[in-house]
């Protein structure tokens, strides 16, 4: 039995206002993988049971996010999930979702490209004022197809004409997609420079991706400290550098891009893809003026800086930084940012949402990240003042998405 500690005071910003290195046994790793899935074990168990014991309930600490709506500016939601999705939101003041990807199936079953982008399409077309789709393309046509470059920018064209509100580019490219002739292809690639051209002319904000954690881009071993998370995913161990590029490569090719399209908006999603390294995001957006940021299953990460440095980050980049979870809504289960596909409760799914308002709106002390698998350290709340958490939960992005022609409110 859990004993309920008391609920801890909440600062709200109105009121501010006034196993040692050994080899990896790859059968052992996929087999724990199968089992934390199936039981719906390890990371979401974790991260309920930490919160209760932290005393955040929604009922109990009445904790809601400044301002009364939010904008999620990075969900994924398969056709079958968006009604499940809807509920989510409406229970954690969550009015409008950007499902960043046109990413469908089931996990790990997933597809992405013109199939999944219509069967979204489709699906979400009676809630324009509640959801909007990225066109996400299917890297894998640029080594199957010796014609993609020349028709990648009439797919993104007709996307836009069928709904899509942006570009959103998956962390394959520059990190494993590669060309008909077996290559990789870089980021800053020329051939890619007449997509980047039609996303200018039609007047969309482009995404990216790019790279993974650092800790992905280290030796996979248990000193790792997302071994947890790679024993879940080991798909996602991008050490080995005989076969994928180093994690600044890949910054300073998406940062080209970045800079020769000015005229573009983009936004690096999930902190940048450095949130280990708020400095050089510092620099980055200093930079780059027509760069911004989403938070998308990253406050775990950001909590490990100290407090104020995380409070000084998101103050001086407030007009800049989009609110994002990386909820998915897979066919058959759903994830929460990270960790294992499960089919979570409202509660859970509340409890999740909550440690996001904690971490960005009190000054709490030592509490669990919303993303537990991620790692086991504690997090401090920043205390955002009231017009930062305003425009980061909704004005960046219904600007930056142009989401007034949706009626949205």
């Amino acid at each position: 039995m859990i004993t309920l500690n008391p609920p801890p005071q909440l600062i709200l910003s109105d009121l501010n206002d006034s196993l040692n290195g050994k080899e990896i046994n790859i059968e052992t790793m996929i087999n724990r993988r199968e089992f934390i899935k199936k039981t719906s074990m390890g990371a979401a168990a974790i991260s309920v049971a930490g919160l209760t014991q932290s005393g955040i309930n929604h009922s109990e600490s009445g904790i809601k996010p400044v301002g009364g709506r939010v904008i999620d500016a990075h969900m994924h939601v398969t056709p079958g999930k968006v009604k499940k999705a809807l509920q989510v939101m409406d229970d954690n003041f969550i009015r409008y979702g950007v499902i960043i990807a046109s990413i469908a199936g089931s996990d790990p079953d997933q597809y992405v490209g013109d199939k999944a982008f219509y069967e979204i399409s489709e699906a979400i077309k009676p809630y324009k004022n509640r959801l909007a789709l990225h066109y996400t393309y299917d890297w894998t046509l640029a080594e199957t197809d010796p014609d993609f470059f020349n028709k990648a920018p009439d797919m993104l064209e007709k996307a836009v004409k069928a709904g899509a509100i942006a570009l959103k580019n998956l962390k394959q490219l520059g990190l494993v997609a590669r060309d008909h002739e077996g290559k990789l292809i870089a980021i800053d690639d020329p051939r890619l420079f007449p997509i980047w051209e039609r996303a200018e002319k039609l007047g969309i904000p482009v995404a990216f991706h790019t790279g993974d954690p650092v800790a992905f881009f280290n030796p996979w071993n248990p000193k790792n400290e997302r071994w947890e998370e790679l024993e879940l995913h080991p798909e996602w161990s991008f050490s080995d550098r005989s076969k994928y590029p180093p994690l600044e490569t890949l910054f300073a090719q998406a940062n080209n891009v970045y800079k020769k399209f000015r005229k573009i908006q983009f936004v690096s999603v999930h902190v940048g893809g450095y949130s280990e390294n708020l400095k050089e995001v510092s620099r980055w957006l200093d930079e780059i003026p027509n760069l911004s940021v989403d938070t998308a299953a990253r406050i775990g990460e950001l909590g490990k800086h100290p407090a104020s440095e995380g409070y000084d980050f998101f103050n001086k980049y407030q007009d800049r930084i989009m609110f994002g979870t990386d909820m998915a809504y897979w066919e058959g289960c759903d994830v929460q940012g990270a960790g294992p596909c499960k089919d979570f409760t409202l509660d859970e799914d509340r409890n999740f949402y909550n440690i996001h308002w904690r971490y960005l709106q009190t000054k709490d002390k030592q509490f669990d990240h919303p993303t537990p698998i991620q790692g086991k350290w504690k997090i401090n709340g920043i205390g955002l003042q009231t017009a930062a958490l305003k425009k980061i939960y909704w004005d960046n992005a219904y600007r930056f998405y142009k989401l007034n022609r949706f009626g949205v409110s």
